[in-house]
């Protein structure tokens, strides 16, 4: 089954790049047969260019055009239902982690988009798949990258903030933060997280934030927060290492502050 699901993405990349099998399978391996990933990685050593989109008077199969057509009830926009549909069928819930993961896949920036034809075709050709089941083995993969792969960890939280924040909105509202904060901090019984943090580490973040009526988030902080508990996963790191001279956003500081004032740390 793996070796037809890699001949597939083999087959998919030759098509793409008109390159050998050999080489399509090097840069597939070396990306972990990813083939968004392959495609940049091979335009940039090879034709020094770089690629994201699948290339123009594309041929879709049939398959995924039928598969889009499911969804969209005008055939041209998945709208709010179609799109709850078909991250049913991808066996994901709207509140979950690698849902995120299939936003950004996707290209959707924003919740209250549509997804257009063009950005479903595009992009599931660019990953060589024309089912569900294609689908969610890629899910499967994104999920697992996120363990695994710091960067990419840090592109889909960053990608997160715009994702959710309200439109024309410039800061998000802190109990929308607090939601998605969860996602990527908490563990539960159904999910584990992907950067692992002492839960009261979060807990007191969260308290110092609604003590000090800090009711919108930044962008700034958002994205720094992931950073900061990277560097400072407990209480314990924070009173050890933390330097109040360090470049982090000045709520940091205050935070700190307040870590002290209040956990003697």
């Amino acid at each position: 089954m793996k070796n037809s699901y890699e001949e597939k993405k083999i087959q998919k990349f030759i098509s793409l790049t008109e390159c050998t099998p050999k080489l399509a399978r090097k840069y597939l391996q070396r990306n972990q047969w990813y083939i968004d990933y392959a495609l940049n990685d091979f335009y940039d050593s090879e034709l020094g260019g770089f690629v994201d989109t699948a290339p123009k008077d594309i041929k879709y199969p049939q398959e995924l055009i039928d598969l889009f057509n499911k969804y969209s009830p005008d055939g041209n926009e998945i709208d709010v239902e179609g799109i709850m549909a078909f991250i049913d069928d991808l066996g994901l819930k709207l509140e979950d982690i690698v849902t995120i993961c299939l936003a950004k896949l996707l290209g959707w920036n924003k919740l209250t988009d549509l997804i257009t034809k063009d950005q479903f075709l595009s992009n599931w050709y660019m990953q060589g798949c024309s089912h569900i089941s294609e689908m969610k083995t890629v899910m499967q993969d994104l999920k697992n990258k996120l363990a695994t792969d710091p960067k990419y960890l840090t592109d889909v939280y960053n990608f997160t903030f715009d994702l959710i924040i309200d439109d024309d909105a410039k800061m998000l509202d802190l109990k929308t933060a607090i939601e998605y904060w969860k996602l990527y901090f908490c563990q539960d019984l159904e999910r584990k997280v992907v950067l692992e943090i002492d839960p009261k580490l979060l807990a007191d973040w969260v308290i110092f934030l609604e003590t000090e009526n800090r009711n919108d988030i930044t962008k700034d902080c958002w994205k720094m927060l992931l950073e900061f508990f990277r560097k400072y996963p407990t209480l314990d790191a924070i009173a050890e290492d933390y330097d109040e001279n360090d470049p982090w956003p000045y709520i940091f500081d205050e935070f700190y502050e307040y870590l002290q004032e209040i956990k003697g740390i």
